[in-house]
């Protein structure tokens, strides 16, 4: 019995800690990290706003939802995965843009997500469990591949360039995390397709961001990192298609893990 009281006790502080890291991580990266203040200035032309939104969506939608995800479940092996997906990307656009901030940038994400593991005891940690593939989510993770790589290639050149249009949020340019992003919704929503019930959060914020960056280049064309009118359309119309594929997705094959799909 003192045993069993003596690991409870542990467990609960385990999951306090978690739950208490992963809310001062999420704030960083909202506030300091200028997560909320970048998506505020998305409509103002005075902004490079495609790559304002592209920051804003990258430490909003993509980092700091899987950490208030955790929050509310301290053991969610998907959100881990997730924000280790986004951690290696951004460490690609990192090496690929040869920008050294972006890599200290990224390693601050390295270091919260090995603590959160490492105080959670890796033996907390879940597997995902089976896979149980969503067609639609394939398909669209596939259609996107081409043009969501190119651009992030794209957007890595002109980081190398040293752009007099570029944009810089704590000494980082804007578009090594713009390429990063890029990425990251084509790997999230492979993700997404792989393991539909478990990833549901991460296809959210990748339907609201290609939807969002789509909006905003839409309605600013030329702006420093935006698409052309009909690729704008596009990014708006995936966007969406990952959005309602994950949730049909969902609702046709209900589980035991479909019920947790934020676990």
């Amino acid at each position: 019995m003192a045993g069993s009281a003596h690991a409870g006790v542990v467990g609960n502080w385990r999951q306090t800690s978690v739950r208490a890291l992963a809310v001062f991580y999420a704030l960083v990266w909202l506030l300091p990290g200028f997560a909320i203040i970048d998506l505020t200035v998305t409509w103002s032309s005075s902004w490079p706003v495609m790559l304002e939104a592209g920051w804003g969506l990258m430490f909003g939608a993509l980092i700091a939802a899987p950490l208030i995800a955790l929050v509310h479940t301290p053991f969610n092996t998907a959100a881990i995965v997730q924000l280790t997906v986004v951690c290696l990307v951004t460490a690609l656009a990192a090496a690929v843009s040869l920008a050294w901030q972006a890599a200290v940038l990224d390693g601050v994400l390295a270091v919260q997500i090995l603590s959160i593991v490492l105080i959670a005891s890796p033996r907390a940690w879940r597997g995902l469990g089976p896979s149980r593939l969503s067609v639609p989510l394939a398909v669209l993770a596939l259609v996107s591949i081409g043009p969501w790589v190119a651009y992030a290639f794209e957007m890595f050149a002109a980081d190398r360039e040293n752009r007099p249009d570029g944009d810089y949020t704590n000494g980082v340019d804007h578009y090594s995390v713009q390429g990063a992003l890029a990425l990251a919704l084509v790997a999230l929503t492979a993700l997404a397709a792989w393991w539909p019930h478990r990833f549901l959060l991460a296809a959210i914020g990748v339907a609201v961001s290609g939807m969002y960056l789509g909006i905003v280049s839409a309605a600013h064309q030329g702006t420093p990192g935006g698409f052309s009118t009909t690729w704008s359309w596009a990014a708006v119309l995936w966007g969406a298609a990952v959005g309602a594929a994950a949730f049909l997705t969902r609702y046709q094959q209900p589980s035991a893990a479909g019920l947790r799909s934020f676990d």
